[in-house]
């Protein structure tokens, strides 16, 4: 499953993750971002809102400890199968200072978190004076320098649907099968296609294997979307034609935001009940707007043939 011995990035991963879920509200999310204008690069994750001022709608996908920070950029350093330490506090202030001196932004524009999978024992927040700060799990303490550094514990977030995406990287297994969980019953695996696919492939990789365990070496984005996937069209090829469309989940993923989902979605159905696809059908597929592939989806079970699915619209 690892790739050759290489360490997982667990920050691309999560990066991604975020990235999927938070996008098409507008956050723009990234990973692998220099805090100085030369290597090296940190692990963390960098969310920045387009448009100054927080909507609804993304607050509401934020997790606790992020959603009511009121700032255009947050630098989020991750540790996911380490522990904490003082060095960890140190390396947040310093990445916080340097990425607010290169990319010139005021004290008020950038709030730095530390985001820990695995929970400290009791003693290390107590020396470090981190005080819990409103929703289970955020704590925030002053650093040697006076800035003040916000702790967010994953195993100890809610389990609400805005704290899942990033629950399902906490490092007890309990925690992550109740982030899964609640993913699937909110429908949030409707927000995209490649959040889906990303959050399916990491569901079949964590629920057999730890954040530790050597098989989840090496393992990238790519491979965990497509893994997501896979999983998925083998699901509806195994799922009878009457139980499929029977399926609300399954009516909601085929109107999605994403139409590229939708189109490849309506291809492997037509497939499967016809065979071959001809060159005109994915034509007028790719030209379609989602309503039109929705009523063609609705169709295909019923229709006796290729031509009657498209028979309106000819």
């Amino acid at each position: 499953m690892g790739a050759g011995g290489k360490k997982t990035c667990w920050h691309c991963l999560v990066g991604a993750t975020l990235k999927s879920l938070l996008e098409p509200v507008g956050i723009d999310v990234r990973w692998e971002v220099p805090v100085i204008t030369l290597p090296p690069k940190a692990d963390i994750v960098f969310i920045q809102r387009r448009e100054h001022g927080r909507t609804e709608e993304q607050r509401m996908l934020l997790a606790d400890g992020l959603r009511d920070l009121d700032v255009d950029h947050i630098l989020a350093e991750l540790k996911m199968t380490e522990s904490l330490n003082e060095e960890t506090l140190a390396w947040v202030s310093m990445y916080d200072t340097l990425y607010r001196d290169t990319i010139k932004l005021k004290r008020n524009q950038l709030r730095s978190v530390l985001i820990s999978a695995i929970t400290p024992r009791r003693e290390y927040l107590e020396r470090y004076a981190f005080e819990p700060v409103g929703p289970s799990g955020v704590y925030v303490t002053e650093s040697r320098w006076g800035d003040t550094i916000r702790l967010v514990l994953l195993n100890e977030l809610s389990n609400e649907s805005h704290n899942a995406p990033l629950k399902c990287f906490a490092s007890r297994h309990e925690e992550q099968k109740k982030a899964f969980a609640t993913i699937k019953d909110s429908g949030l695996f409707k927000i995209s296609d490649s959040f889906n696919q990303i959050t399916t492939g990491l569901w079949r990789l964590i629920m057999r294997s730890s954040l530790n365990n050597p098989e989840m070496e090496g393992i990238t984005p790519e491979y965990v979307m497509q893994l997501g996937k896979e999983w998925f069209e083998s699901m509806v090829d195994a799922t009878p034609d009457e139980e499929l469309f029977s399926l609300p989940k399954f009516e909601h993923r085929l109107v999605q935001e994403n139409r590229g989902g939708e189109a490849k979605m309506l291809t492997h159905l037509l497939q499967r009940r016809f065979g071959t696809v001809p060159v005109w059908v994915s034509e007028k597929i790719a030209k379609a707007e989602p309503l039109l592939l929705e009523e063609w989806a609705g169709r295909i079970l019923d229709s006796p043939t290729l031509d009657s699915v498209f028979a309106d619209n000819v």
